[in-house]
């Protein structure tokens, strides 16, 4: 009962318990001391032990088990693992953890048991089910035998983060959870019955935490074994009951209504609505899944889908009189709804009930309420912050009404309508009866199913007049959210063929008007909104903006400032695209502007710290803003004397970035970088490379491959620059080397390796003194075993680039470089790896480098000539690497003269209309299923593999066509040189192995090439204004035929 805290301190159980209820003192001097003592003892052996136990017995301070708690939280969370840096909890000590602790999760008080269950999380992380398999069986009897309540809710926590751990993996890697529910699911589902009568806090809770459990088991894919039809159907209806039970009254009296969410008796509705929306999603169409789930979807459809939609039709109908349903609940049923659309089965019930629904519920829902225009008044900024929230949209009741009135009038025949003669006549109401709210809400729904609108004759050809009669006179109206409505609605039919250019006039002028001097927030943004769509849709807007954009960009700017909306930044984006000719003059007190605005919204979020929803917020605003300078940086780019000065002003930006570590910004500012330096390198963005050194040092080694464009253009654009201050180049080279040593990712170490074959190739003859650093690397990295071939072959590509280089001095390296444990020459490994690895130079660079090189190496009169090891598979090797080529090269012709019709093709402006379905019919989705067969066979483990086409983009003076050697041209002159003399002795070692087939294979590459050679000097005579004809005789003024 005690612990050494050093060899000669003893530490008495009471006394542990003392300084464990001192770290909860109020006095700072007492519980720092304490806390340093509990660090003192933290990693001697027993001591997590004495911590469970003591929570375990009765009679301790509650302060104490308070902090033992903690105190044991925090070691588990941390030392549970192995990890290298600090120590971990004695094996011994784990096991002693792990057989009691299921005991004291059930024994503990809600105080405690919420510290265990975040150490529960971490051990079943790490230890089920091969260091921990008895819990499950604890697990059963505890839920099987304890007739206790609050046994149960400790077992079900327990068994929830174990659950958790796989909840998103391969039916084939839940063989250790799915043996053990076998048996425990039939238990928790008997538990679920027999509580539903319970209405106590309690029992909700345990009912809760089940279908919690049952979430997590089927939420990404439902294991079969674990539900035959008689627990499925036993699941099911438990899921009905706990939907139909009413709510305690009390327990709606004693609570608010912004409360009542998040009560027990809600929540246990909500993850009911939670499966059950599931299940129909993914099995309720028999059409579309997999042939495994047929049997199950057959049933679900057949036997449960209508009862089930039944059930919560009724739900709906006591919404009707005014009862309360918790927001999440309501969203999830209506999402049960739009399901049960595209279903034969279940629409033939829903369409008798679906107006009645639309008017009774997706309508109030759509209306602008007295929760809106409270916090429109309060705060709008967070109103704007909510309305154009994509992650509010998942949850939000208002987006599940308008998904579900979509789906009924794009997927159902004669629906529209029946709801557009039910909206007219709310909108025709005398003038006496007007309510603005009212209006609002037909406005939304007629919004809502614009794109319908606009594909059908009948409709499409009224919109304008709708516009006109019901639109543009709320551009004036005295009700804000109907100012902003009226910008909504424009927003959905920009896309309408306007008859009259006076009405899109009308509606350009009204959101403008609205963009510039409205005082309401909500209506600036939405008339942003608007104008950008009306921009995209009608170019006669692009004339009319015209002497307004400047006031445009700068009312947008001080909006942008003032809300930090995200979204807004996507309209300056379109203004700059459009008008990039006429933003050069505007764009440095714009640039500035927009920095002002970034750096403002870093200081603000650097003093609220804490919020970090808010700064969520910030953040995604800041990176639209930087976005936008990217967006007005390519407009500018070419504009040499405005560039100067707009990199004066990021450099500021750039430098508070990088040296502060703000990394969430890394990608941006990179790609800023890549901009800044793609044409010319000045002086300014020369000391930024410093900063990015820095910056890669401190934390950015996870932000390689964002920083490869620019590093790129460093080592590119100006070779002489680059070259003239030797740090230039010792940095490339430390970045490539700490990527290549330490990157535990091979994308990284594929862009390293990139970056060091593009400085060899671009600096021949330049950088002999760091030759044998660079293939260094790469050689280190083909010594290693465990590579995708994809990462070996570049490897061999900065070797083979370095012989191109210069093949003497190359293959000097080569030869000394030394393996560790290895005898065997480095010179025959490489080039036996290189002719093994032929096959994985997959791009049309990586060929030519490897051509050229070895045709170099060949040619070249003092280099080493490795024929002992490659004679007989050289002359094969350039022949199939040149055959691949050409049809490469045929290939990208091709595509480009596809890319070319493609861009001349002019598409039709008529849509065609989705089909309708009957009443009979569900939808088939052959997409759908066709995603779903393909997501049964996704392994996870195929992400390892990386797309390697975006570093074609890294060229170098070798992919220059205009200056780059041919290498079917160099293939050629090396057989012209092995024909001679000099090469004559290359030449009996190098043909012997060549047959007939070879040698066809060679006299069509070498046509190949004089064919190719014709056409570029024809290009270049064309290209210097064709060829010149002079008149050397006299043309007779008169022909005489004979």
């Amino acid at each position: 009962q005690h612990y050494f805290i050093q060899s000669n301190l003893r530490m008495e159980l009471v006394e542990l318990e003392n300084v464990l209820a001192a770290t909860l003192s109020s006095d700072q001097n007492i519980r720092k001391t304490a806390e340093l003592n509990l660090k003192k003892i933290e990693q001697v052996p027993t001591y997590c032990v004495t911590l469970l136990k003591l929570m375990l017995t009765e009679g301790h301070q509650p302060t104490a088990v308070q902090a033992a708690a903690i105190n044991f939280k925090n070691i588990v969370t941390k030392h549970w693992k192995v990890r290298d840096d600090c120590f971990t909890i004695d094996d011994a000590d784990k096991n002693t953890i792990r057989q009691n602790f299921l005991e004291c999760v059930v024994k503990s008080s809600d105080l405690i048991r919420r510290q265990l269950c975040v150490c529960a999380q971490t051990i079943a992380r790490e230890d089920y089910p091969y260091n921990w398999p008895g819990i499950m069986d604890q697990i059963h009897t505890t839920l099987s035998t304890d007739s206790q309540a609050t046994a149960w809710l400790g077992s079900l926590l327990v068994l929830h983060q174990i659950v958790k751990k796989y909840e998103y993996k391969k039916l084939e890697d839940r063989d250790g959870l799915n043996k053990a529910m076998v048996h425990v699911l039939p238990v928790l589902l008997e538990r679920l019955g027999q509580l539903h009568t319970d209405d106590t806090e309690l029992s909700v809770s345990n009912q809760k935490l089940i279908l919690k459990i049952v979430f997590c088991l089927i939420q990404f894919r439902m294991p079969i074994e674990l539900f035959p039809d008689q627990v499925f159907a036993v699941l099911l209806q438990n899921l009905q009951n706990v939907i139909t039970r009413p709510v305690p009254q009390e327990v709606t009296d004693s609570h608010d209504k912004d409360e009542l969410p998040m009560v027990a008796w809600w929540k246990v509705k909500k993850w009911a609505m939670h499966i059950l929306t599931r299940i129909f999603e993914r099995y309720g169409n028999t059409t579309t899944i997999p042939k495994e789930y047929k049997k199950m979807g057959q049933f679900f459809s057949t036997q449960c889908a209508v009862p089930i939609l039944n059930t919560l039709l009724v739900s709906l109908a006591a919404t009707y009189q005014g009862q309360y349903m918790s927001p999440r609940v309501l969203q999830r049923i209506l999402e049960y709804l739009k399901l049960s659309v595209t279903v034969s089965i279940t629409w033939k019930v829903l369409k008798n009930s679906i107006l009645e629904v639309i008017q009774k519920v997706v309508f109030p829902l759509l209306c602008h309420t007295d929760d809106d225009q409270e916090l429109w008044n309060e705060d709008p900024y967070e109103y704007i912050r909510m309305k154009f929230d994509v992650f509010e949209d998942y949850v939000s009741p208002v987006t599940a009404a308008l998904n579900l009135l979509e789906e009924v009038v794009t997927k159902r025949r004669n629906m529209l309508s029946p709801i557009l003669v039910w909206v007219s006549q709310i909108l025709s109401v005398p003038p006496d009866q007007f309510n603005p709210r009212i209006k609002d809400g037909a406005m939304h729904m007629i919004g809502t199913v614009a794109e319908k609108l606009l594909k059908k004759s009948e409709y499409s050809s009224q919109i304008e007049n709708m516009l006109q009669s019901h639109v543009y006179c709320d551009f004036k109206s005295p009700d804000g959210f109907l100012r902003a409505r009226a910008c909504w609605t424009i927003q959905k039919f920009a896309g309408v063929k306007f008859t009259k250019r006076e009405s899109l006039v009308a509606a350009f002028e009204g959101i403008r008007m609205l963009l510039l001097n409205d005082k309401e927030l909500p209506v600036q943004i939405e008339a942003a909104f608007a104008l950008q769509v009306l921009l995209q849709k009608n170019h006669i807007v692009k004339d009319l903006l015209a002497p307004h954009v400047g006031n445009v960009i700068q009312k947008l700017l001080l909006t942008i400032k003032e809300t930090e909306n995200e979204d807004l930044t996507y309209v300056m984006q379109e203004l700059i695209e459009k008008y990039s000719e006429d933003i050069h003059t505007v764009a440095v007190p714009l640039v500035t502007e927009l920095v002002n605005t970034f750096l403002s919204i870093l200081d603000e979020s650097a003093e609220n710290d804490e919020d970090e929803e808010n700064n969520s917020y910030k953040t995604m605003t800041a990176m639209g803003i930087l976005n936008t300078i990217q967006n007005l940086l390519s407009a500018i780019s070419q504009n040499q004397k405005i560039m100067p000065k707009v990199e004066n002003i990021l450099a500021e930006l750039i430098s508070t970035v990088l040296k502060g570590g703000l990394i969430d910004y890394y990608e941006e500012i990179f790609q800023m970088i890549q901009i800044l330096t793609a044409l010319r390198v000045s002086s300014v963005m020369w000391n930024v490379l410093f900063q990015i050194h820095e910056a890669f040092k401190n934390e950015g080694l996870d932000y390689f491959t964002d920083m490869m464009g620019g590093l790129h253009n460093y080592a590119t654009v100006d070779s002489d620059k680059f070259l003239s201050n030797p740090q230039y180049i010792e940095i490339m080279y430390n970045i490539a080397k700490t990527v290549l040593k330490e990157g535990d990712s091979e994308d990284p170490q594929y862009n390293a390796l990139k970056l060091i074959e593009v400085i060899i190739i671009n600096h021949r003859g330049k950088i002999d003194h760091m030759l044998h650093m660079f293939m260094s690397l790469a050689l280190d990295k083909l010594a290693q075993a465990v590579q995708t071939q994809e990462l070996r072959a570049m490897a061999l590509l900065v070797v083979v680039a370095s012989i191109w280089y210069n093949p003497a001095l190359a293959m000097h390296h080569l030869d000394k470089y030394k393996l560790a444990n290895s005898t065997e020459s480095v010179v025959e490994q490489f080039f036996n790896q290189l002719f093994s690895d032929s096959e994985v130079f997959i791009g049309i660079h990586d060929k030519k480098v490897a051509v050229l090189g070895l045709c170099e190496l060949i040619m070249h009169p003092t280099a080493p000539k490795p024929f002992d090891h490659i004679a007989d598979k050289l002359i094969p090797y350039f022949i199939a690497l040149l055959k691949n080529l050409r049809m490469a090269y045929q290939l990208r012709k091709e595509e480009e003269h596809e890319d070319s019709d493609e861009e001349c093709c002019a598409h039709s402006d008529d849509e065609v209309d989705e089909e309708e379905l009957e009443s009979e019919d569900d939808e088939w989705d052959d997409e759908g299923k066709e995603y779903v067969a393909k997501l049964e066979e996704f392994d996870p483990s195929d992400l390892k593999s990386f797309d390697l086409e975006h570093l074609e983009c890294f060229d170098t003076v070798l992919d220059d066509e205009t200056v780059a050697p041919c290498e079917f041209t160099a293939f050629k002159r090396l057989l012209e040189y092995l024909a001679r003399n000099e090469g004559a002795a290359a030449h009996e070692v190098l043909m012997k192995c060549v047959d007939n087939d070879l040698r066809r294979d060679m006299e069509t590459l070498i046509e190949y090439a004089d064919k190719e050679n014709d056409l570029k000097r024809s290009e270049m005579i064309e290209n210097q204004g064709g060829y010149n004809f002079e008149n050397s005789f006299e043309v007779p003024s008169s022909f005489k035929f004979g």
